[in-house]
């Protein structure tokens, strides 16, 4: 038995491979339509029984109620698994916001030891540089050899004054020093505890993924599974109930309704892309210019994104939006707390296309919790990029999939607690959120 992965890159690895492992398992259940599975062999009615039922009344009503029951059976799998993926949707929304959460307490931390770092180092500075020119021959004239020099009795108490307002100053500031430099110890040993929390969060998160992974690709498998084996036993309860139906003419007719089936689940995601598509052109066709909402100011350190890719092989994520949030703090327009928003959010109608921001493998497009649908692109060292609130009519991909920089991998949506049409950007560093458009910007795309 090996043993886990245990690095952050091992641990893509192992996940790549799960995904392709799960894809192949999914891609077991969807056989050539006009050849049974050993699975269904095992575990449905086959024509030969179905057949030799219609030679008695009562053999007939027995193979028409269980095949009523397999039905029933396979659609309650279905929706089962179904709601097990929007689960495991919500635990790893839940793990992320953990996570989030976490990367803010340690970057608050680690900010606030800097800042106590650089105050002691800086009344440090101060206390030695004053000690320096009281000691300095011809300096300030309060050294202790100077005030003892003095032949004026005035003069002498005056220095010896001065010499004792100036100890005092520089008492306080060795000791304003000594507490910024304790403080600064405290805050590096939270920081570090901090730290170490944010990384079990991390893997605590990725594992999540995983099982959202494996959840959804499971319910992909059940609908298409119901998709097959249904058809086909609807299709023998037509023969049963009919007689003058052959056992060939039915098992064509099941032939025949898989394949609309498949056709009419194909043709309706096509239209509902197409509606979205339609919208989103017609309502930027419709926007003045002049009356668009003008952009939420960025927040420090972030850039507003606009042009286009670039040579590095980074490009923006969308193209036309309205109003634009930064990453960082902010109160949730929902919730109503202050907490930090780790991604970038672009206004825009539902159904504009959102674009993959570089090459990379779908590592999960699928239910979010909070955050409607998602879908997460491993472009290799530990980065990610996520796009969300997309409706599950919206995403264009799968897990597994490669994409190049710029694929139309998805429509903006709504879903999700949304307060209406935008897409919620983020990019991840071995899963610790990091401004999105800030990195874009180091890679060129401005």
């Amino acid at each position: 038995m090996s043993a886990p992965p245990t690095t952050p890159e091992q641990r893509r690895q192992h996940r790549l491979r799960t995904v392709g492992l799960v894809l192949a398992v999914a891609a077991g259940f969807i056989v050539p339509l006009t050849t049974p599975t050993p699975a269904r062999a095992a575990s449905f009615p086959t024509w030969d029984q179905v057949e030799a039922a219609r030679g008695s009344e009562q053999s007939k009503q027995a193979q028409i109620s269980t095949l009523n029951g397999l039905i029933d059976q396979l659609q309650k799998k279905t929706q089962a698994a179904a709601d097990r993926a929007d689960a495991a949707g919500r635990t790893y929304q839940a793990a992320q916001d953990d996570l989030d959460q976490a990367t803010a307490a340690h970057a608050k931390l680690a900010a606030s030891t800097t800042a106590a770092t650089t105050e002691s180092e800086e009344l440090g500075s101060t206390v030695g540089q004053v000690a320096a020119a009281l000691t300095r021959p011809g300096g300030s004239g309060l050294g202790a050899g100077a005030i003892l020099g003095q032949d004026d009795p005035d003069a002498f108490l005056q220095g010896l004054s001065m010499s004792s307002k100036i100890g005092e100053q520089v008492d306080g500031l060795y000791a304003r020093a000594s507490t910024a430099a304790k403080t600064a110890g405290a805050l590096a040993a939270q920081a570090r505890v901090a730290k170490t929390a944010r990384t079990k969060l991390a893997d605590a998160a990725q594992d999540a993924l995983d099982d959202a992974v494996a959840a959804s690709d499971a319910a992909a498998a059940a609908e298409a599974s119901e998709r097959e084996n249904v058809s086909t036993m609807r299709a023998q309860l037509a023969t049963l109930r009919d007689d003058r139906l052959s056992i060939e003419q039915g098992y064509e007719a099941g032939v025949r309704a898989r394949a609309a089936a498949a056709a009419a689940a194909a043709k309706a995601a096509a239209e509902a892309r197409a509606r979205q598509q339609a919208a989103a052109a017609a309502a930027a066709a419709s926007r003045p210019a002049a009356s668009a909402p003008a952009p939420a100011a960025p927040a420090a350190g972030s850039t507003r994104p606009s042009g286009s890719g670039t040579a590095s092989g980074w490009t923006r994520p969308i193209t036309s939006y309205s109003f634009y949030q930064a990453y960082g703090y902010r109160i949730h327009p929902v919730y109503g707390d202050y907490r930090l928003h780790a991604g970038a959010d672009f206004s825009a109608p539902c159904g504009t296309p959102l674009y993959a921001t570089a090459a990379g493998t779908v590592t999960y497009a699928g239910p979010y919790g909070g955050y409607g649908n998602i879908i997460i692109i491993d472009h290799g060292g530990g980065i990610t990029s996520a796009y969300a609130h997309v409706y599950a009519t919206g995403i264009y991909v799968r897990t597994g999939q490669t994409v190049a920089a710029g694929t139309n991998i998805a429509g903006v949506g709504n879903a999700g607690v949304s307060t209406g049409c935008h897409l919620h950007f983020e990019i991840r560093n071995n899963g610790v959120a990091t401004d999105p458009m800030a990195f874009l910007a180091t890679r060129g795309v401005s």
